[in-house]
């Protein structure tokens, strides 16, 4: 039996979290927490209105986090070569330190860089904490910084 060599990552998942009554939301959301904690499961819900940190706020800073909550999402833009439209992906990510507090983004290189450390380290948890540095990164050709995550030192 041959096998197919890719270049893939493979995340650890978390819970999968349905947030649609109605069961035809095209969103998906997983999440670290563990939700029958009633803890967790306020520190997710309270998030989910409003976070404590802008992640973008807190370039510089080294966090332990224990847990982790991403959402990604379908968009439709306008193919300026071919005008077809194309459904793209954008991602949210919130972040728990120890004490409950969330810290989002919805940076998708952040995003990118953080599934590269949660395929080798697995996801943010009360046992498994994630010590990061938040990092800004420049962009070469665009002129601005793109927001990152980094295992800290």
């Amino acid at each position: 039996m041959e096998t197919e060599n890719k270049n893939e990552i493979v995340v650890n998942r978390g819970v999968e979290v349905s947030t649609d009554l109605f069961g035809e939301s095209r969103s998906k959301k997983i999440t670290s927490l563990d939700l029958t904690d009633e803890k967790q499961s306020t520190w997710f819900i309270n998030s989910q209105t409003e976070a404590d940190h802008k992640l973008n706020e807190c370039a510089g800073q080294v966090i332990t986090f224990v847990g982790a909550t991403i959402g990604e999402y379908p968009y439709e833009v306008m193919d300026e070569e071919t005008e077809e439209l194309v459904t793209r992906k954008k991602h949210t990510l919130c972040l728990f330190d120890e004490n409950g507090e969330s810290y989002v983004t919805g940076s998708n290189s952040c995003y990118y860089s953080f599934a590269t450390i949660v395929a080798l380290k697995g996801l943010p948890t009360v046992d498994n904490p994630l010590k990061l540095e938040i990092v800004k990164a420049p962009a070469e050709t665009k002129g601005h910084e793109y927001l990152k995550v980094k295992i800290a030192k």
